[in-house]
């Protein structure tokens, strides 16, 4: 698939299913006190008005790093031999050797580093939260045995390890790459 089609069709999944997903929630909490996400239930916003501004510009962002990883990419690996699994994550995400745990409060200082590395990995993980979303949604909506089932922190679950196994994945294919590729 040519990528300026992939870049439209995943655009046009994000957008309709993060819209399906404000729409059905709207029609079940109108007034947002049945509403599971952290924007509401930890930071206290409390207008639909708030949450949908704060939800499309998270999405705008995402949309246009997706743009720039796809059309304008910055090369994140090493050039160097020898990193190992986890220096080489805290390269790719920072642009230098650290402790990777350092990939847990620290952004990279390069803007073009920062949007190709949130225009790969969060365009998946929103991809999935649509998929696991619209799905919801769907059960919600149209079955009954998931009615009694349903409950935030399993959607949670699934979403963050979703998002987990997806970051893993991405960073260990390059890795594979990397291992193949790079020359000193």
């Amino acid at each position: 698939m040519n990528k300026k089609l992939k870049f439209t069709l995943i655009s046009a999944w994000i957008l309709f299913s993060r819209s399906y997903d404000a729409y059905c929630t709207y029609l079940l909490t109108p007034d947002l006190t049945k509403e599971a996400n952290p924007l509401v239930t930890i930071l206290g916003v409390s207008s639909w008005s708030t949450l949908l501004v704060i939800i499309g510009v998270l999405t705008i962002f995402v949309i246009y790093a997706y743009f720039i990883s796809v059309f304008k990419p910055m090369d994140l690996m090493p050039k160097e031999k020898g990193y190992t699994f986890s220096q080489f994550i805290t390269f790719l995400y920072l642009g230098n050797k650290e402790n990777v745990f350092s990939i847990f409060y620290k952004l990279p200082k390069d803007l073009k580093r920062a949007n190709t590395y949130f225009g790969q990995i969060l365009t998946q993980c929103l991809v999935y939260a649509g998929v696991v979303s619209t799905i919801m949604w769907l059960f919600i909506n149209y079955t009954d045995f998931y009615k009694t089932i349903h409950s935030a922190p399993l959607v949670y679950l699934i979403l963050i390890g979703g998002c987990l196994i997806i970051a893993y994945k991405w960073n260990k294919d390059l890795y594979k790459k990397y291992l193949a590729e790079v020359i000193v």
